[in-house]
């Protein structure tokens, strides 16, 4: 893998691009239940460059070459929904193992162990695989405009899929210094 690749060079901007401030709205459906929910989110991502301390060390955590390390984001969120406001600040590292491939190793703040996703790129649509517990995550992370983001999970256990989402995004601006 040429690490200066015009495509790694793509993904390396694609997570650049998601610094800043963000409102979210985000609807739920809970197939097996029958039930929805909407919710809605205020993001503050920042992009860290791949020799951040904090990029390595998820690196070293999760046993993956800090070397192949596209970068990293620190996602601040605070979310309501029925009600109920949570906050949740989450790290993010993308390692490199191909031009369009690599793994994603995230870790709440406060949680003892991170834990690693598949990504892939593909017609400039980022999508995340996570299997865990008997289950299996897709998110899809894409821009209609760089002010507009749209995210999609598909939650699927042993017997189908039980959950999908929708999100909408609108860049609010800037994270100040």
């Amino acid at each position: 893998m040429s690490l200066q690749s015009d495509l790694f060079m793509q993904n390396v901007n694609f997570f650049k691009k998601q610094e800043g401030r963000w409102f979210s709205q985000r609807t739920t459906h809970y197939l097996k239940a029958g039930n929805s929910k909407a919710g809605k989110s205020d993001l503050e991502v920042t992009y860290m460059d791949a020799g951040t301390d904090a990029v390595i060390q998820l690196c070293n955590e999760a046993s993956c070459s800090a070397t192949d390390a596209v970068g990293g984001l620190r996602i601040a969120q605070k979310s309501t929904v029925d009600g109920q406001t949570r906050t949740l600040v989450t790290l993010l590292a993308a390692i490199a193992t191909d031009d369009d491939n690599g793994k994603l190793i995230s870790k709440p703040e406060g949680k003892a162990r991170s834990q690693v996703s598949q990504y892939r790129f593909e017609n400039e649509v980022l999508t995340i695989v996570t299997a865990a517990d008997g289950l299996r995550a897709e998110e899809r992370w894409w821009f209609i405009t760089d002010k507009l983001r749209m995210r999609t999970n598909v939650l699927s256990g042993d017997q189908g899929q039980t959950m999908a989402s929708f999100c909408s995004e609108i860049r609010l601006g800037d994270i100040k210094p």
